[in-house]
């Protein structure tokens, strides 16, 4: 089952994840800026989904100033990374 990730008619394979990985995952697509990641999520099977998440679960729960560094350079606005931040914590760290 592909999980209908945003509006532009994009997907990810959430299928192997759990209720709070899927919910994130959803979230952090219907949320990214950058049209190549959306693609990547969309290219990748549902093994590739988890697996990437896992790669980056580290990266997203460890170092929140790297992680919040990295959003600004993306061009996420003061609230939008608040509001990653805080959706990962929840979900997925």
């Amino acid at each position: 089952m592909a999980a209908s990730c945003g509006g532009s008619g994009g997907s990810a394979d959430t299928s192997r994840l759990t209720d709070r990985e899927r919910e994130w995952v959803e979230f952090s697509y219907a949320h990214e800026k950058n049209e190549d990641i959306k693609r990547t999520w969309e290219q990748l099977p549902a093994e590739g989904v988890k697996s990437y998440l896992e790669q980056q679960r580290p990266r997203l729960c460890g170092d929140t100033a790297a992680l919040m560094k990295s959003l600004k350079e993306a061009g996420y606005e003061a609230g939008e990374m608040q509001e990653y931040k805080r959706k990962t914590a929840e979900l997925i760290c």
